[in-house]
């Protein structure tokens, strides 16, 4: 082969058609798990709406709202790994993705006790059985992919039958 005829094929694959490599891009984005957070029939608790940090990671983004209806909060019933992947999303393989963290693990620099104390109001709020100090809160890190995490801080709501909390988005490289 002469170097005229690998110039040339260098210059084809220059010019050749780019929105073959988006198609492939926009199916594989389309193929990322995506999670819920809002159940449409639910509001947003006031303490939920009100927060204004950023989780630290490689991208610095802000919380994100949890409102999930779950019946069995009235009996102070978490739910299972199970339970709680199809809460927030209809991947059947994501509760391999999920595990449950020490609060402590999750903030081990106390970098965040605006939004454990936001969960706390908002798993309160309307309660008149609950004080914020004894709010239980859950924290779940689930894997969305090798590098995008995200972190749920999670607490009960008896009165209303729903799961109220904050979603950080994080990527770890």
């Amino acid at each position: 082969m002469s170097s005229d005829d690998a110039y040339m094929a260098f210059l084809n694959k220059a010019n050749a058609d780019s929105s073959e490599g988006q198609a492939q891009t926009t199916q594989e984005s389309s193929d990322i798990l995506r999670t819920k957070t809002v159940d449409s029939s639910l509001s947003i608790p006031k303490p939920l709406k009100n927060i204004d940090a950023y989780y630290v990671s490689d991208t610095d983004e802000p919380f994100d709202p949890v409102v999930l209806k779950w019946d069995a909060a009235k009996d102070d019933t978490w739910p299972s790994i199970a339970e709680l992947a199809s809460l927030i999303s209809e991947s059947n393989d994501l509760s391999r993705s999920i595990e449950s963290l020490p609060l402590t693990s999750f903030d081990p620099k106390d970098q965040y006790p605006e939004v454990l104390g936001a969960v706390r109001a908002a798993a309160a709020e309307n309660n008149p059985d609950a004080t914020q100090e004894a709010v239980e809160l859950k924290v779940y890190r689930i894997e969305i992919t090798t590098t995008r995490i995200e972190y749920w801080i999670l607490a009960l709501h008896a009165p209303e039958k729903k799961i109220v909390g904050l979603r950080a988005k994080a990527v770890e490289s």
